[in-house]
């Protein structure tokens, strides 16, 4: 690095502005401010942070100490956070080398602010965590012409938010809380008893104290788990009964002591100088927060983590292996006929279908249960069962679930399925739960140590609990049709064209970070009737959650199903952004230059057509325009067509992926015996690209009743995508073919059609 880097950045305002102890020189802050180096801005300002918000960031983190272990910690998690590059280097994902926390890491006020803000926002929601830091500003009595708004204390929180998600940290708080939420509920505390209780840990690190107690709620979990991993603290932790849930130490020597208690038991609590009480979260503070957002989120490992969250309901739901087994197995074999392109998938709609990742069917499937849950795998027999039900014919599989579904309601003990309600967990929509989770993990790139939120998995079964509610007694739908719904994702029966799951990032979203995006949410409603913004990446709670098709775009159903996680931020060049949508359809240019339009020659009943194929080089580019507010890119991908100056299309990536992912295993080929003739009126596409509704091509649709198929050529994935975006106005008519022969693909589309007895032109890709 420069030296110019460093002149009047965190380096010299460490040495210069904060004193050892905490004490802040208020003339060297101001005029250190303006001095920050242009290149200090720079990554300020790609962070949304103001240098004054930095600047107070670091008064603040100036009033505790890191020991060595803590200082270890802190480097371990920071040397170790990475990032990845989009298509041609156009976006990263991640934390790159010189971001806004690698800045901060220059000094140790630096790596102490990253500390406390990356700490805050792993437990908290990063609001709330603004609201703690604005607090103590105010307890340290710092001067007011100096405090950040609220806005910027977000925008700090943000930028560090995500340093600790691939760390024990939050999963250490979690273990501090114990199994005390039917005593305390994990929501958020009053800000200023946080805030205070946090000060006196900060006195605790730099020898002013010599020991804290902190009594109250769930809140308690976080302020042990800073003290224990942060700052390296002994730390005993005991419920209001005096049962141990945690020691680091002896109680004599614990330099902080947490008790937990029922809110109406602080009031008979003697109060000292050194007792901090956690009450509940103020009445005001509550009513602008979310209900999500009032909780607090911890992680835990996925080794018994159904164990931890669900209890004595999972334990139970262990005993019946059998049951269990033959649930998820079924499962499997269902999805593998529709993976698969199987010939008979009964009432099973495999047009929204759309686990194609290997992992998330047949075998994949059952292996993926195995290894994702630990638990499952030492239960005894429970992969014994899953492989049985796995080997057999489909017919059998949904019995199999009917069954099974049956025996899990009368097993249950829920207000939902039994009249004597012992539980709140539902053990059918606690099996829902763990196929959902399969099937969410199995289609997602991670890094191991990133763990899922305890809020993440209630809320997966809470979900589950009120779909089986809301459809299964009062919606007047029979109860077993009901169950393969849902356990298929809205791909059985009538309302198969109801598309329940389409969003790829909401639900590893809700996993991994507690809860969801509900800006996200908004926009697409706002544009439902526009047509509808395609989101195919996005940061919350510091992890960054992107589609494949931002690494390249494609129409292969295995790779666009991907979904990729990692903690950090979204960034083009030197500013971050929070969201990545496609382009909207109206930005979208419809070209119609002769290099596109497509020649057509009708072809007669001849299998040979299937094998000609294209080569195209087409010229590809990533580009993005930036919205106006909510640190917004659209972006697109731009494929220059061969052929003179030839017209440009705009490639919609999170569409063509949603479209690739319905339109495939729609055929089916067993690859022997197949016939030779076509039983559609088909027409091959010699060459261009975009296919005239009007001439040559309508008066051969209108020539006779029913269907027509246009077969495209074989060609590359950019060629393939670059004709289904100039076909996009009628996706149902797109059917991605992978290796099925063309009169087994004619075969297929009349049986997907039968009876529709329209004149419609289908594109065979």
């Amino acid at each position: 690095m420069s030296s110019d880097t460093r002149v009047g950045g965190p380096a010299a305002a460490d040495s210069t502005v904060f004193a050892q102890n905490g004490q802040v020189d208020w003339v060297a802050f101001g005029q250190s401010i303006w001095s920050t180096s242009s290149v200090a801005l720079q990554r300020f300002a790609s962070a949304g942070v103001q240098p004054i918000t930095f600047g107070a960031g670091l008064a603040i983190a100036s009033t505790f100490t890191l020991d060595r272990v803590g200082k270890e910690r802190m480097h371990s998690a920071i040397e170790n956070l990475q990032g990845f590059w989009s298509f041609e280097r156009f976006l990263y994902f991640g934390f790159g080398a010189r971001s806004f926390v690698h800045v901060m890491a220059d000094a140790q006020s630096g790596v102490n602010c990253i500390a406390l803000c990356s700490a805050l926002s792993d437990v908290h929601n990063e609001h709330t965590a603004a609201w703690i830091l604005d607090e103590l500003w105010k307890l340290y009595g710092y001067p007011l012409q100096f405090l950040p708004s609220h806005s910027q204390w977000t925008a700090l929180v943000k930028a560090c938010s995500g340093v600790l998600s691939r760390t024990e940290f939050s999963h250490i708080s979690g273990t501090m809380l114990g199994h005390t939420l039917d005593i305390v509920p994990a929501d958020v505390s009053n800000i200023e008893d946080i805030a205070k209780a946090l000060r006196g840990l900060f006195r605790v690190s730099q020898g002013e104290l010599a020991r804290i107690t902190v009594m109250g709620g769930s809140n308690c979990a976080f302020i042990a788990g800073f003290a224990h991993w942060i700052l390296n603290l002994k730390v005993y932790v005991e419920d209001e009964t005096g049962r141990l849930i945690y020691r680091g130490s002896d109680c004599e020597e614990a330099q902080l002591v947490v008790t937990y208690c029922r809110q109406a038991s602080l009031s008979f609590i003697h109060i000292s100088s050194t007792t901090y009480i956690l009450r509940n979260g103020d009445e005001m503070f509550m009513r602008n927060q979310s209900l999500q957002e009032a909780n607090l989120i911890f992680r835990t490992p996925w080794d018994g983590c159904l164990t931890r969250v669900f209890g004595a309901d999972f334990t139970a739901l262990t005993k019946s292996p059998i049951i269990l087994g033959g649930f998820l197995g079924s499962v499997a074999r269902v999805y593998q006929a529709l993976a698969l392109g199987e010939s008979d998938v009964g009432q099973f709609s495999r047009a929204t279908f759309i686990s194609f990742v290997e992992p998330s069917y047949g075998i994949g499937f059952v292996n993926s249960v195995t290894s994702i849950f630990p638990e499952l795998n030492r239960l005894n027999g429970l992969l014994h069962h899953m492989q049985l039900a796995l080997n057999v014919p489909l017919s059998e599989a949904v019995s199999t679930i009917e069954r099974t579904v049956l025996d899990l309601e009368q097993l249950c003990q829920c207000m939902l399925c039994s009249r004597d309600y012992t539980s709140p967990i539902c053990r059918v929509a606690l099996a829902f739960s763990i196929r959902e989770m399969v099937s969410t993990v199995s289609c997602v790139t991670r890094d191991d140590k990133i763990l899922p939120a305890v809020r993440g998995l209630q809320l997966v079964h809470n979900r589950q609990y009120l779909n089986w509610e809301m459809q299964s007694r009062d919606g007047g739908r029979p109860l077993l049709a009901t169950a393969l719904d849902l356990v298929m994702e809205g791909v059985y029966g009538d309302d198969a064209d109801r598309i329940k799951n389409f969003d790829r990032l909401s639900h590893p979203m809700e996993l991994f970070s507690g809860y969801g995006d509900h800006h996200r949410y908004s926009k697409a409603v706002d544009h439902v009737y526009r047509g509808p913004l395609y989101c195919t990446a996005a940061v919350n709670h510091g992890i960054c959650y992107y589609l494949d098709c931002l690494r390249s775009i494609s129409s292969d159903a295995e790779t666009t199903r991907t979904v990729h996680i990692v903690p950090g931020h979204i960034q083009k060049d030197d500013k971050q952004f929070h969201h990545i949508y496609d382009i909207s359809v109206r930005s979208v240019p419809n070209p119609e230059a002769a290099p596109v339009q497509a020649d057509v020659l009708e072809a007669f009943q001849s299998s040979s057509i299937g094998r000609q194929a294209r080569r195209i080089d087409l010229k590809i580019e990533m580009r993005g325009t930036e919205s106006a507010t909510d640190q917004e890119l659209m972006v697109y991908y731009q494929a220059t067509i061969p052929g003179g100056p030839g017209p440009v299309v705009k490639l919609q990536p999170g569409r063509i992926s949603e479209t690739a992912l319905q339109r495939t295993g729609i055929l089916t080929c067993k690859h022997m015996h197949c016939p030779e003739r076509l039983v559609l009126p088909c027409a091959l596409v010699r060459q261009g690209w975009k296919v005239p509704y009007v001439c040559d091509v309508q008066t051969w649709v209108n020539a006779s009743a029913g269907p027509k198929c246009l077969i495209w050529p074989q060609m590359d994935d950019f060629a393939r995508c670059v004709a289904i975006q100039l076909h996009l106005e009628f996706p149902k008519h797109i059917v991605i073919r992978r290796n099925e022969c063309i009169p087994c693909c004619t075969v297929s589309l009349v049986q997907e059609i039968a009876g529709q007895g329209r004149q419609e032109l289908y594109h065979l890709m």
